[in-house]
């Protein structure tokens, strides 16, 4: 791996943590003569089988045209920029693959120019991995609010698991630190995920040569203690939420 590549990874490894929708984030520990070693960007989460497995964890960059008070890579914040190429973060993944660090590739991104920009780029990632590759490993992907449905349908039949994140419980505490974004967003791609993974399934049942979409489902994610929402609140979204997107 080259200077460059290295930094890249450092950087976008390092703002991907802080998206818990995998159930630990990276680790830098250090092996002092004993056994194993974690690397930037590894983490773990679980299949729709129950196994837990390893991932690579990044964004695809940490550009980003809004400024969300609660997130480390909104454009305000004087931090390093960095962007992978499709080709690097492909490569990237079949390297750790093939050397045994992962079984599986956890994909976000801030949002550079517009969002079927950005979508249509980890499309490009997903497809390129599963059919040039022949990938065969888990891969979950974070949505881009305000993507088109064409882009996140096709998308759904090469990702195991697609996620894309409330931010806050209620709409009143998103517009106090995202005023240019809204829950309506997000449920608009929630509800077209949701529908089409019970489509799919059904026609399944008919037609056995049928692909799948999305086959570990979906999930979203709200940040906690930024805003007054009291706990009551929260609990009604999340079951909400639960009940009306699964």
């Amino acid at each position: 791996m080259n200077d460059r590549l290295r930094e890249k990874l450092t950087i976008l490894a390092d703002a991907a943590k802080y998206d818990v929708s995998c159930s630990s984030s990276g680790s830098k520990r250090k092996n002092t003569n004993g056994i194993g070693n974690a690397s930037n960007g590894i983490c773990h989460t679980y299949t729709e089988d129950g196994r837990c497995v390893s991932l690579l964890k990044i964004l695809l960059t940490n550009h980003c045209i809004y400024d969300c008070a609660f997130c480390v890579s909104r454009k305000s914040n004087d931090v390093k920029r960095a962007a992978f190429t499709v080709d690097e973060v492909v490569q990237l993944t079949m390297n750790f693959y093939r050397r045994n660090y992962i079984e599986g590739l956890f994909l976000s991104s801030g949002i550079f120019k517009n969002a079927d920009y950005t979508m249509e780029r980890l499309l490009r990632i997903v497809k390129k991995l599963r059919l040039d590759e022949r990938y065969n490993g888990y891969i979950h992907l974070k949505t881009i609010p305000k993507a088109s449905e064409e882009l996140i349908q096709e998308a759904g039949l090469y990702v195991d698991r697609m996620s894309i994140n409330l931010e806050m419980p209620t709409e009143a505490g998103l517009k106090m630190v995202a005023p240019d974004k809204s829950h309506e967003d997000v449920k608009k791609p929630l509800l077209f995920v949701n529908n089409q993974i019970g489509q799919y399934q059904a026609d399944k049942k008919l037609i056995k040569a049928t692909p799948t979409f999305v086959p570990a489902g979906q999930s979203t994610q709200m940040v906690v203690g930024a805003t007054p929402e009291t706990d009551q609140q929260i609990m009604q979204t999340a079951d909400f939420f639960i009940r009306s997107f699964h």
